[in-house]
């Protein structure tokens, strides 16, 4: 009969199988292999997705900041046409004429009087609410379309 093993023949010997089943089974370089190469390409598209919306958003700055520069360009172009105008005899002479009422030789100056408050409001219609509302919508279609 087979004698009963002591324990630690029997630790010894599950240890023994489980160093073979790794040596041999587990961690094979194949086995390492099959898992390295998905996690290495994972982390490379992982990367390079990274750095193409990086660079996304740095190009639309970029853009940002382009048309900043180009409307601030015409700006200052804007102002300096406009300085350009203040400076010039046309409209120093027409600022003359409005503030120091000045004129040419041959020109006559008419004065005209401040407008009325009728003159203000002359062409300024009330709203009429209630005229509108009372008429039904078949009413309101039919002076819209025939005017009766």
């Amino acid at each position: 009969m087979v004698e009963s093993r002591s324990k630690t023949d029997r630790v010894k010997l599950k240890a023994r199988r489980l160093g073979m089943k790794v040596r041999g089974g587990v961690f094979s370089m194949q086995n390492i292999l099959i898992l390295l190469i998905p996690t290495l390409m994972i982390a490379w598209l992982i990367g390079t997705i990274s750095s193409l919306s990086k660079n996304w958003a740095l190009q639309q700055e970029i853009a940002e900041a382009e048309l900043k520069k180009e409307y601030l360009t015409l700006e200052i172009e804007a102002l300096e046409l406009e300085n350009d105008y203040y400076e010039s005899e046309e409209y120093q002479e027409l600022t003359a004429r409005r503030l120091l009422n000045k004129k040419l030789d041959g020109e006559t100056m008419v004065y005209l009087p401040e407008n009325t408050i009728k003159a203000k409001t002359k062409y300024s219609d009330p709203i009429v609410v209630g005229k509108t509302q009372e008429m039904s919508n078949f009413q309101q279609w039919m002076k819209y379309l025939f005017g009766v």
